[in-house]
């Protein structure tokens, strides 16, 4: 065997963000400090598909551990028993952490100058040209990590291990691509014990109180393929899933084992398969497994009776994507659009139901104008969703959108370090960067502040007559607020951007 062992790697965040690589379909993203944990599930699955095997490993989480680089250095210090000791270090890195991953992972071959590194994620592909010119890098695993990383860990030869790209005399050479694992079933439950796991929690809101929590997927990939989402770049269009036993195996897992309180699903679209998920409710019910959990997926892959089943057996809230009001702009974009009609009968059905509603909206997508955008901000106040996010359109990297902005002079070609999709970082063929930029603020200020109240008497369940009074008085005056703040924004815009057009990148 050429390697000893495996170090396992999310590395430190950068100084003042909270990095969650899972976010954006595993693009990642960076939040202020303070923010929720959000542990990447391909590291989990990789560590546990390891622990499997039978492959020696270190896991170094420093996300939930809280561990900045000296930290990280000391823990691999007590790992390894000398600084030339032949281990393999395979770290995932993020859009946004790039170039910090890079520079940790230059910090920790210099003092450990016996290791060989790896990086994975979901952009690894995408920005080989940034990744293969440090020296201090050995490998770049493309794809799901998982048998790649077990098959050099068994000694097979380089050349004989598909999704891995390796240095070769000063040469990088890329070997066959691996295809993404169809049957989900044959991979290990998330062997969490590895990991800090009680650091994974949901913090006290208006709604409930601080509550530990842990993410499942029970399916891969999106055969929607909307030319904005990451999903399909790092997951792919083919909508793999494990079966109802099996993913209700796991739930009972974490309930009953590690006194989990609250699931959230991270799958692209939980309900593509609605029968599926019936299924999986009538299992929860069966056996009398009590958790909450929440979901995302597309309003239209919800039909009542799929609702039901969802309430019935946990299911507290259910995020989806709006995007936009107009089903013209969904349609530019490669989504199958929704009506408005649809989306306002399906929210108030989960309200009845008792499942929360998220709705996104992303500001500045192609086709966008004044007119498009106030519509949805519009659409944001009166669709009467629990809560709502505005963010801006990014040109992921690998992307259609990326090709489509990169046509249109918007973005550049090896640009990738987006910090997070609420900062703006393009306009489109109607407006400006700077355009985008005001209306976005302007959005994210309405939702915020008046529709999400920031959590504030936002919980419909709670049973105190006192607190509901009070929550139907600043449901009134929060409405009626948004819709004069949107009137006066109408204006302010419409008048400002009338006559002007322009791009920026």
């Amino acid at each position: 065997m050429k390697f000893h062992q495996v170090i396992v790697v999310n590395p430190p965040n950068p100084p003042g963000f909270v990095s969650n690589k899972d976010s954006m379909g595993g693009f990642g993203h960076l939040f202020p400090i303070g923010a929720t944990y959000m542990p990447p599930l391909d590291l989990i699955y990789l560590a546990s598909y390891l622990d499997r095997e039978g492959v020696p490993q270190t896991v170094i989480e420093c996300l939930g551990e809280e561990l900045d680089e000296e930290g990280m250095l000391a823990k691999l210090a007590v790992a390894l028993p000398d600084p030339d000791w032949p281990a393999l270090l395979v770290a995932r890195t993020s859009a946004p952490t790039l170039d910090w991953d890079l520079s940790v992972l230059q910090k920790i071959k210099t003092r450990f100058p016996g290791i060989s590194i790896g990086v994975f994620g979901a952009i690894v592909t995408h920005t080989l040209q940034r990744i293969e010119r440090e020296a201090h890098v050995d490998y770049i695993i493309d794809g799901e990590p998982d048998e790649t990383v077990h098959e050099l860990m068994a000694g097979q030869a380089e050349e004989a291990v598909s999704g891995l790209i390796y240095r070769n005399n000063g040469e990088w050479v890329q070997s066959p691509k691996r295809v993404f694992i169809k049957e989900l079933d044959r991979l290990p439950f998330l062997k969490w014990e590895l990991f800090p796991y009680q650091n994974y929690r949901l913090p006290r809101s208006s709604n409930r109180p601080a509550v530990t929590f842990l993410p499942m997927l029970s399916s891969r990939g999106c055969p929607v393929g909307c030319h904005y989402c990451p999903y399909p770049v790092g997951q792919g269009l083919l909508f793999r899933l494990r079966s109802p036993e099996n993913v209700v195996d796991e739930i009972e897992h974490l309930v009953r084992d590690l006194k989990v309180e609250y699931i959230l699903f991270r799958d692209p679209i939980f309900s593509l398969n609605q029968n599926r998920v019936i299924a999986i409710c009538e299992e929860i019910i069966r056996r009398g497994i009590k958790v909450e959990w929440k979901c995302e997926t597309r309003i239209d892959c919800l039909r009542e009776e799929t609702l039901e089943m969802m309430a019935r057996a946990g299911c507290t809230g259910i995020n989806f994507g709006v995007e936009s009001a107009e089903v013209e702009i969904q349609a530019n974009v490669g989504r199958k659009p929704i009506t408005r009609e649809r989306f306002i009968e399906t929210i108030a059905l989960c309200h009845r139901l008792g499942i929360k509603t998220f709705g996104f909206f992303i500001i500045g997508l192609p086709g966008d104008t004044v007119d498009t955008i106030m519509s949805s901000i519009r659409f944001a106040i009166d669709m009467k969703a629990n809560m709502v996010q505005f963010t801006s359109a990014s040109p992921f990297i690998g992307t259609k959108l990326r090709d489509w902005a990169i046509g249109q002079g918007l973005a550049t070609e090896h640009e990738f370090a987006y910090v997070n999709s609420f900062t703006v970082t393009m306009g489109n063929e109607n407006l400006s960067k700077e355009q985008v930029r005001t209306l976005a603020r302007f959005a994210q200020f309405t939702g915020n502040y008046f529709i999400n109240r920031k959590g504030i008497l936002k919980d419909d369940y709670r049973p105190s007559p006192l607190y509901q009074a009070a929550k139907r008085l600043a449901d009134w005056a929060s409405h009626h607020a948004a819709v004069g703040l949107y009137a006066v924004g109408n204006w302010y815009f419409r008048l400002r951007y009338n006559t002007a057009v322009g791009k920026s990148v």
